[in-house]
């Protein structure tokens, strides 16, 4: 199985397939309104604070139903003021003041105008010239999935950002594994991992990068095999040692 010396040699995740699956959902058939575009991107590291955060949706939103919340790494929210937008598409706010350097948090929810539903899920960017995740330590839990075990790894990349490493007991035929991470207050969003040279899979794109409690659904693709096996884990974020640990 997996310790923390294996971080150094997986494979970072490239940001456009980590929002290309934020969006998409591939076999899981996301409805209703979602970010087609983002500023800042998302799992990106900027030199200079943005003066605004901007979601662009795939379908119009509701202006009333719709919001954009920034978390710190502490998970307290910035101050933020509504921006007038020309797109029934998109949502904009401007932070108070100038932001330190450091992880965010962007929490985003929308109302689509076209089937009045609600949608709501997030995503992180870094401010260079602070720490660039809040992860210290390691944790590991294994639970079922169908007939298979699985194993998931809470730790942090030699950047610092967050990473969550899954391992399987058996590997055949396995085409790709997704982790649904979600909390209350965030939504959540279906993230793809990438396979790493040594059999396992990981999530490297900073998606923890606020202390609390967390839950991850592993979901395995597997050919010939027409339902996906799932195990579900809880695990929380120490908000003074940024220690991860399960429930």
């Amino acid at each position: 199985m997996f310790s923390p010396s294996h971080a150094g040699h997986v494979i970072r995740l490239a940001a456009a397939s980590a929002v290309l699956s934020l969006v998409a959902g591939g076999s899981t058939a996301w409805a209703h309104a979602r970010p087609q575009t983002t500023a800042p991107e998302p799992y990106t590291r900027i030199d200079a604070p943005p003066a605004h955060i901007a979601v662009t949706f795939d379908n119009p939103v509701e202006g009333f139903g719709s919001a954009l919340a920034l978390l710190d790494a502490t998970g307290g929210a910035v101050p933020t003021a509504p921006d007038q937008v020309d797109s029934n598409r998109q949502v904009s706010v401007s932070p108070s003041a100038d932001l330190a350097p450091g992880p965010y948090t962007v929490g985003w929810t929308s109302l689509d105008a076209t089937d009045g539903d609600t949608a709501r899920g997030f995503y992180t960017f870094v401010i260079n010239g602070g720490q660039t995740g809040i992860l210290s330590g390691w944790s590991q839990s294994q639970a079922p999935a169908a007939d298979l075990r699985a194993w998931l790894t809470v730790t942090s990349a030699e950047d610092g950002s967050s990473l969550l490493r899954v391992d399987l007991d058996q590997t055949a035929g396995v085409q790709r594994i997704r982790i649904r991470l979600s909390r209350p207050d965030l939504g959540e969003d279906l993230l793809d991992t990438q396979p790493t040279a040594d059999g396992g899979w990981v999530l490297n794109g900073n998606d923890v990068a606020v202390p609390g409690d967390w839950h991850a659904v592993v979901i395995v693709r597997r050919a010939d095999i027409f339902d996906d096996a799932q195990a579900e884990f809880d695990f929380t974020i120490d908000a003074t040692t940024g220690a991860p640990s399960f429930l």
